[in-house]
């Protein structure tokens, strides 16, 4: 007697649930290491514009931003990407998805992270350019 096995993920990806589920779990704790590589990045700047800012030539100044904005902007990007992939396997495993606004987290996390990169350039230039009161 012949009995047929239906998995539980998604036939057509040849995955079980728990493998997608695993892999799911892997894109959100990479999402986490990039949320905290970004924390990094961003007091690094904070503190380097703090000690040396005031003591840059605009060229000098100009290439750190630069490099700043770059170094971030991909960091930004690939958080984002990570957390929207976690939430798509989460959905390809077929488990209803527990927290029905955990789309607009992923955009509200990569919207913060935009508006703290914002202010570390106000900052960095507040630190340059220094008003006299």
């Amino acid at each position: 007697m012949a009995v047929d096995v239906v998995p539980l993920g998604v036939p057509e990806l040849g995955m079980t649930r728990a493998e997608i589920l695993e892999y799911a779990n892997t894109m959100r704790e990479m999402s986490i290491s990039m949320g905290e590589m970004f924390y990094t990045l961003l007091f690094a700047y904070v503190v380097a514009m703090y000690l040396a800012g005031s003591q840059l030539t605009r060229m000098q100044y100009a290439i750190a931003n630069t490099m700043y904005l770059v170094v971030m902007a991909g960091t930004v990007f690939k958080l984002y990407v990570l957390q929207s992939v976690a939430l798509l396997w989460v959905d390809y495993s077929g488990l209803e998805n527990v927290d029905s606004s955990a789309e607009i987290w992923v955009y509200a996390d990569a919207a913060s992270a935009m508006i703290l990169v914002a202010l570390s350039l106000w900052f960095g230039r507040r630190i340059r350019h220094p008003k006299k009161e």
